[in-house]
Formats: C-alpha cells, sequence, structure tokens
C-alpha cells in the first residue's frame, strides 16, 4: 500500500482497540491451534550438531532479566517449560514469561509498544502487526543481527514467512512459529460413507462431503462462528478470497454487498448453520480442533499449524490414525490457503536489548526444534512452519509424511500481495486487511455474521458490516 494513503491518528486506534475484542486466530495457533543436553542429533541440512541446551553450547554474554509477553498457545506453554535450559546457558540471566490467551495478550502489547511503557522486552505479535509497529518504531529491525549470525541461519526460514514479517525489505520479527491452511478430515469416516476427498478440493466437494457426513453425533464441517477477526474471521477471509470477492475495490469502496463477498459470507454462514458443528457462535480455533480430536466433527478448515497436534497420537490418541489433510477448499480463486505466524519481536523500548536478542535467537533456533523433541519424546509440539529444514530432518519428515508436503507446498505459493482476484486491490493481506482499522472492522462484522448464524438475517448482517466498513474507508482518509 502506498505511503501516501491517509491514515487515522494512533491515540484514536487505542480508543478503538479498548473497547474491541481482539480475537485472533492461528491464525490462531494450534493446538493456532500449536530435552536438552543428549546425544547429538542430525541437525536440519543433513549436518551433526550439538543437542540444543546441552553443554557443549557455549554460555551467552547477556546477563540481567527481561520480561517476554507470549500468546498462550501450546508451543509458547512448552518454552516455557524449556526456558530453564536458555537460562542455564546464559548464567547470571533470568526471563520471566507473560503468557495470556491471545486477546489480552494483543491488547496488552499494543498498550505497551505505543505508550512505550517497556513493560515487556520481548513480545510475539504476527502479521498483521508487524508491519504496522515497525512503522510506528515500536519495535526493532532485528534482520541485521540475525543474519550476520551464520549458525542460526536465518536463510532457513520460508521466504513467505520472512516477507510477511518485514517492511521495506527489513525484518523485524523472528518467527517462532508459522501456517497456512488446510482441510482435515476423517478418512475412516469419509471411506465408510463412499466420499472421496481430492487434494485440492473445491468448497462444492467439501460442502458435499460434509452433507453426507453429517449426523446427530459427529458435524459434518467445523468452521469458527466464534467473533473476532482472528477467529471467524480468518477462515472466512479465504472464503471471501476464492470467491472471487474482497473487503474493498481499487478506490477503497466497501465491497461487503457486491455479489461475489455476499455470496461467499451467505456461503460460510449457510454451511455453518446445515452441516456445522452445535454452538457455533461459541467455537474458534481451540473449539473445532478439540472437536475434531474428540471424534465429534469429520472436517475442520483451518491453521495447517494444527497438524503438529493432531497427528501425534501421543497428545491426540482418538482421531490421530484416522485423520488426513488436503489444501484449502477454492472457488474461483487458487490457492486460497492464508499466512500467518507467532513471531518474537524487540521493543525499541527494551532496557536489555542484548539479552532479549539472545532469547529471540534461542527460541526459533534450529537447535530449539530439536529441543522439543528431546524433552517431550515427541515431533507434535514443535513449533513448525517457519524453518524449511525441519521438513528434511530425519525423525520429522517420518512423523509430517501425511502432512508435511501439502503445508511445505502451502507456503510456498501462498501471496499475501495478490490474494484476491483483482490486481487493483489496494491493500495486503490475505484472511485480514493490512491496515490498523481492520481489527475493530473484521471483529464488528463478524459479530454480526455470528448473529446470523445464530438465526439472524444475514442480508441485514451484510448491510451493517458494508456501512461499517465504508465508515473506515471515510474516516480513515483511505479514499
Amino acid at each position: 500500500m502506498p505511503d501516501d494513503v491517509g491514515r487515522p491518528t494512533w491515540s484514536k486506534l487505542l480508543a478503538l482497540a479498548a473497547t474491541t475484542i481482539l480475537a485472533v486466530s492461528a491464525c490462531g495457533g494450534t493446538s493456532s491451534s500449536p530435552g536438552g543436553g543428549g546425544a547429538s542429533q542430525p541437525a536440519a541440512g543433513g549436518a551433526s550438531q550439538p543437542a540444543a541446551g546441552g553443554a557443549s553450547q557455549p554460555a551467552g554474554s547477556a546477563t540481567g532479566s527481561i520480561t517476554v509477553g507470549m500468546v498462550g498457545n501450546p508451543q509458547m506453554k512448552e518454552l516455557e517449560k524449556l526456558k530453564g535450559k536458555f537460562e542455564q546457558t546464559h548464567p547470571g540471566a533470568t526471563v520471566n514469561l507473560l503468557i495470556l490467551p491471545e486477546n489480552e495478550i494483543r491488547s496488552k502489547v499494543q498498550t505497551d509498544v505505543s505508550t512505550g511503557a517497556a513493560t515487556f522486552d520481548a513480545v510475539t505479535i504476527g502479521m498483521y502487526e508487524v508491519p504496522q509497529y515497525a512503522k510506528q518504531k515500536w519495535i526493532d529491525e532485528v534482520g541485521t543481527a540475525l543474519d550476520a549470525d551464520t549458525t542460526y541461519d536465518s536463510a532457513d526460514f520460508f521466504k513467505s514467512v520472512r516477507d510477511g514479517l518485514s517492511l521495506d525489505g527489513k525484518l523485524y520479527a523472528a518467527p517462532f512459529y508459522g501456517e497456512s491452511s488446510t482441510l482435515f478430515y476423517r478418512k475412516d469416516l469419509a471411506q465408510a460413507a463412499g466420499v472421496t476427498i481430492p487434494d485440492k478440493p473445491t468448497w462444492d466437494e467439501v460442502v458435499a462431503a460434509a452433507t453426507k457426513l453429517h449426523t446427530n453425533d459427529v458435524a459434518g464441517i467445523c468452521l469458527r462462528g466464534l467473533k473476532g477477526w482472528g477467529e471467524m474471521g480468518a477462515p472466512l477471509g479465504t472464503v471471501i478470497n476464492t470467491f472471487g470477492g474482497r473487503w474493498y475495490d481499487a478506490g477503497w469502496n466497501a465491497q461487503l454487498t457486491s455479489p461475489e463477498t455476499s455470496a461467499a459470507i451467505k456461503f460460510y454462514v449457510d454451511t455453518v448453520k446445515s452441516v456445522g458443528e452445535p454452538g457455533a457462535i461459541s467455537s474458534g480455533f481451540t473449539e473445532c480442533e478439540t472437536l475434531l480430536a474428540q471424534g465429534k466433527a469429520a472436517m475442520w478448515y483451518d491453521a495447517s499449524s494444527a497438524a503438529d497436534f493432531l497427528f501425534d497420537a501421543k497428545s491426540n490418541p482418538t482421531t490421530a490414525d484416522k485423520l488426513a489433510v488436503a489444501y484449502a477448499p477454492t472457488k474461483v480463486k487458487s490457492p486460497s490457503g492464508w499466512l500467518w505466524a507467532w513471531a518474537f519481536a524487540i521493543e525499541s523500548t527494551s532496557k536489555n536489548k542484548p539479552l532479549a536478542l539472545e532469547f529471540v535467537k534461542w527460541a526459533t533456533s534450529k537447535d530449539y526444534l530439536q529441543l522439543v523433541n528431546q524433552e517431550t519424546g515427541s515431533w507434535g509440539g514443535v513449533p513448525s512452519g517457519s524453518r524449511k529444514s525441519l521438513y528434511e530432518v530425519a525423525g520429522y519428515k517420518d512423523y509430517a509424511k501425511s502432512f508435511g508436503p501439502v503445508i511445505v507446498d502451502s507456503l510456498n505459493t501462498v501471496d499475501p500481495l495478490h490474494a484476491t482476484n483483482f490486481p487493483d486491490t489496494p491493500y495486503s493481506g490475505i484472511q485480514f486487511v493490512q491496515i490498523p482499522e481492520f481489527a475493530a472492522l473484521g471483529t464488528s462484522c463478524t459479530g454480526y455474521f455470528g448473529d446470523a448464524i445464530g438465526g439472524g438475517s444475514v442480508d441485514d448482517a451484510i448491510a451493517k458490516c458494508q456501512a461499517d466498513a465504508e465508515k473506515v474507508a471515510v474516516n480513515g482518509g483511505y479514499k
């Protein structure tokens, strides 16, 4: 988006944020959902390297204490258990972690960076926030330091993930894990019902299959119905794109009532109502993941990072061996999967940037991936989707053989700069519009759509969203 496009003041956005629930996906997180010391294991790429956290690693030079704010996804909770390994190799260093649900940590982080309160030294943020925070100089550029460390191997990041965490070609956050979106389904139920799910299904094929698989006890498909730009808004955003719709045209005229966008919204609402999960307006990422894991949903379209939990028999003993994965469903525009990463950024007001940087490097390193596997005895808790080489590590490659190729291909082909079917779309982003106001807009609109899922008029919901989107375009100075 051009730099000279008009924008509201951040003081107005903070006031707006105070009244807005910023519930995000994984975009969400898994499970968006998603032990040191032992013998050396093959590093990604084939070479042998010391086990993460092991005594052979050099002690860090930075000391003192830092406070890190993190979203409460399982991968981060695993990191909380392992932070002692970092402190062991950094004598005199203390890492204090604050882990909160996504809506809470987002609100705290935005307030912290925008006011310069310096509560945190490092924080987990995503692709929606990084360009905005970097432009405001609220977070430091980290790419120079990461690129200079050859043992860290920042070139190993998926290009799409690195690009999504950059501004003007400079990296401002180190990816912890990344994801696209995929369709998970019960292959045993599909076979029993005589249903074939193609590797690259259309939404029409998915709904036809869900209709056959839907019973009183098992939802045909689970789709997020929970209010929030990063809850329902994430999968719905990709449906809008692939149906040939978009939020705004080239002149920043709202497009919610356009034939393509309104058809996508109606399709989503109707699908949830007819073959979706009960109580859908309360179902976000976590709830849908739980339903699929418990055998109460036949399909689920959501974050690809959920695969690490779902296919891990240790974490998901009920359905791990009964699942399969397909690409994000399409209609007109392909591919349609989203792009997201949870990443560590260093606040510009941090009082201990050297230690914050060393912690960020440790948590996003190749060694850390090995550490999680060693300590848990499983690959299911490893933060994936950020480093290409993980998918070539022998143990993980075998573990991920049924879903890894789809995820890698999705991350290699996703294009947030061309997410819609129109070359003149004025914004970037796939499941979100890359403007500061979208957090509030997406949350209010998904609230209207949730009302429609609950029995209200979908036409009224679309009209209300259209009016809100027009106000954003005018008040924000975009048109």
